[in-house]
């Protein structure tokens, strides 16, 4: 079964890649200091020619989030 070339949506590379990684998500806004932040480890898919790069948030964080924001309001 043949690979599917993935073609990077900012450049239109086929040099694309798939990496694991650690994201820190911090709510911006100096009234947003003190709430914690959330730690994400998706897989990332990365363009080796211009960086542009796409992860997904797993539901569980995506709704710590959601919360997050709606009180801050």
């Amino acid at each position: 079964m043949a690979r599917q070339m993935m073609l990077c949506k900012s450049c239109g590379s086929g040099k694309q890649r798939k990496f694991t990684a650690e994201v820190t998500i911090h709510f911006p806004g100096h009234k947003n200091l003190d709430m914690p932040t959330i730690w994400v480890f998706p897989e990332i898919i990365a363009c080796l020619e211009c960086g542009d790069s796409l992860f997904v948030v797993p539901e569980t964080e995506l709704t710590k989030m959601i919360e997050a924001t709606s009180e801050a309001r």
